[in-house]
């Protein structure tokens, strides 16, 4: 199973400009590549199945990687990202009056 690369603006696909991004795609192609001979070549039924098990580590790896997440998100909607700060800002704020009033109340 491979991910399909996600649309970031026009014009983009998702992969960022990184060479390590870049040779993702290579192993996609791969995988995509391999998987259509499948059943002749047991050594090319691993090497589709090596390609593909790289494309999803890949994947996972970029959906848990939090601090590019959040990088990525701020270089392409600063404004969205500044409006998410200043919403946690709020809320632990809130939380923290609303302690200390129920403390002061009892």
């Amino acid at each position: 199973m491979t991910a399909e690369p996600r649309s970031t603006g026009p014009g983009t696909t998702g992969q960022g400009s990184s060479p390590q991004n870049a040779s993702r795609g290579v192993r996609r192609d791969a995988a995509a590549g391999a998987a259509k001979g499948k059943g002749s070549d047991p050594a090319a039924d691993v090497a589709a199945a090596r390609a593909e098990l790289a494309a999803t580590l890949d994947a996972l790896q970029d959906k848990l990687n939090v601090p590019k997440r959040v990088r990525i998100a701020a270089e392409e909607n600063p404004i969205g990202l500044g409006a998410v700060a200043l919403g946690v800002v709020a809320a632990i704020a809130g939380a923290v009056w609303l302690a200390i009033w129920m403390s002061r109340r009892t």
